[in-house]
């Protein structure tokens, strides 16, 4: 069975004309009612549609996002291959409790990489979502394994109740920032033998990562108007995610003014070079591309030319894959206007950010191997590390500046300081929790086992988070006075 995925743009690029078939193929394709883009479908040995999956995933289109569906796929494909190599051999919708528990077993307990808990139950999902609708359309009668009223079946399996929290140190993550990605020697001195491109790039994406505790879409997918320059009065500048945040959850993040300083300072020249040497061969993407016209900072909108049509969109709503490809006319021609751009001047994707933190890290090893350095680095460092450091950093230093403010007010008016103390303490939970855009309260509890007052992070961090300023304990500070409020 083959399979493949719905894409418009690559109609309008590689598509040409059926002799004898009068057909506007990128019109139909985006015409209302069109199968969505990423939607996959599924083709039997004579280029048919195969059922039920095409169906199935038709259906699915409606409500996922292109990512979901893309896993989807992958998980009921391996469900598949793995239901056609039984004796006899099953499909979907032939399949019973004993082969859907036989291949839970063998992914979950004896295959060469067993599945994780979390990765077994985003199938589990897939699964159970397929079987949801074959019910409802009637492809079966009743569903092939029990299921109780709470949700669990005989698939069910492993457990993920505790989130994987891991965080740095103070110490090290000046080591990842200083000498992994701005290639800087121990020292503090420049390393001629570093080979690294675009170090302030790189270091600057950090920093503005583990000060607002941004997932790696969402910094790595703002646009550089939505950061702006460093203000006069050096305060804060306030960027509302919406479309890029997990769940499209909005809310607001407050980016410091030393990082404003940092992205203003790779702004003005690493970004200032890779966007014009990018320009002529964006100028020749032109039709690809959603070419900005005007830009309105005052209510964040865009509005241009995409697909040949005019179009105007508020930029706290546009998606990942319409930011990669927004552009503006500039000197030199089309840059894109992308915060973080790469060797072709637009967005970096997932993986080459993965590639870059993996780079540095081999570097801290190297260098502390070779200078003899008093440091343990994690085995690996996550992007995502970032931002749990942010958030165990947050909730120690909120909870405590709260609770020396409630026993101010207590020494100053009286009262019952565990009542009082208790509600401010709450209130800096939910600080964090509306920082980090967890939509459950459950996803902030988690970093609640981590908080450790010998944490170097929390111990050193009023001082010497890093040599310009605490930008931290200022925004801290800030937080705490409305959590209070």
């Amino acid at each position: 069975m083959d399979y493949f995925f719905a894409s418009p743009d690559k109609v309008r690029r590689y598509f040409e004309p059926i002799p004898g078939v009068d057909l506007d193929a990128w019109a139909y394709v985006t015409r209302p009612g069109a199968v969505p883009e990423g939607t996959p479908f599924f083709l039997d040995g004579g280029m048919r549609p195969s059922e039920p999956l095409s169906s199935f995933f038709r259906e699915e289109a409606k409500t996922l996002e292109i990512s979901s569906l893309r896993d989807y796929t992958y998980d009921l494909l391996d469900v598949v291959d793995f239901l056609m190599g039984l004796d006899p051999a099953e499909d979907l919708l032939s399949a019973g409790e004993d082969d859907l528990v036989a291949y839970r077993d063998d992914r979950t307990l004896h295959q060469e990489e067993p599945l994780s808990p979390a990765t077994w139950r985003r199938r589990r999902v897939a699964i159970n979502n397929f079987y949801t609708w074959a019910l409802e359309t009637g492809e079966v009668e009743r569903r092939p394994y029990h299921r109780r009223k709470n949700g669990r079946d005989v698939l069910a399996w492993g457990s993920v109740s505790q989130l994987d929290v891991r965080h740095l140190t103070f110490d090290q993550w000046r080591c990842l920032k200083d000498i992994g990605l701005r290639g800087l020697l121990p020292d503090g001195g420049v390393d001629p033998a570093f080979l690294g491109k675009d170090p302030l790039r790189n270091s600057c994406a950090a920093e503005l990562a583990i000060s607002t505790g941004m997932r790696l879409r969402e910094f790595s997918c703002l646009l550089d108007i939505e950061v702006g320059v460093p203000r006069r009065d050096g305060s804060a500048q306030l960027v509302d995610l919406e479309s890029i945040a997990k769940y499209k959850q909005p809310r607001t993040v407050e980016i410091q003014d030393a990082t404003l300083r940092e992205i203003d300072l790779y702004r003005r020249s690493e970004r200032a070079s890779a966007v014009r040497r990018a320009a002529r061969g964006l100028s020749r993407r032109r039709e690809d591309l959603f070419v900005v016209t005007d830009i309105d900072t005052a209510r964040m909108k865009l509005s241009g030319v995409l697909h040949g049509r005019r179009r105007t969109f508020k930029v706290r709503l546009m998606d990942a894959p319409l930011r990669r490809i927004t552009v503006f006319e500039g000197d030199d021609g089309l840059e894109s206007m992308a915060l973080f751009v790469g060797r072709h001047g637009q967005m970096l994707g997932r993986q080459r950010w993965e590639q870059v933190f993996g780079a540095a890290q081999d570097r801290c090893a190297a260098l502390i191997a070779a200078h003899d350095l008093k440091l343990e680095m994690p085995r690996t460092i996550r992007i995502h590390d970032l931002r749990h450091t942010f958030a165990i950093f947050m909730l120690e230093l909120l909870t405590q500046l709260v609770l020396e403010q409630a026993a101010k007010e207590i020494r100053d008016g009286g009262g019952s300081p565990a009542h009082l103390g208790e509600h401010l303490a709450r209130n800096a939970f939910l600080r964090v929790q509306q920082l980090l855009g967890h939509r459950r309260p459950e996803s902030t509890m988690r970093y609640l086992r981590y908080i450790r007052r010998t944490n170097l992070l929390v111990a050193q961090a009023i001082k010497a988070w890093n040599d310009q300023d605490t930008t931290f304990a200022d925004y801290a500070a800030r937080e705490a006075g409305r959590a209070v409020a």
